[in-house]
């Protein structure tokens, strides 16, 4: 019964930890490599290329299928 219980909210609810702690660390991430890159830098140029791609990343995690 917890299981369908589990399963349901699930599916009401969405999963409601994985996705959110993805887009956290792509942007802790991203806001690491800005501090890196220096004012002037490589940054400016390919930074919104770089976030999204570990935007798309963690949503590739979050959605990977379950074992």
């Amino acid at each position: 019964m917890i299981g369908l219980l589990r399963a349901v909210r699930k599916l009401v609810l969405g999963e409601t930890v994985v996705l959110p702690a993805g887009i956290a660390a792509a942007v802790a991430g991203a806001g690491v490599l800005r501090a890196v890159a220096g004012a002037g830098g490589w940054w400016e140029h390919a930074g919104g290329a770089v976030l999204a791609g570990l935007l798309v990343i963690a949503l590739a995690v979050a959605l990977r299928p379950r074992r």
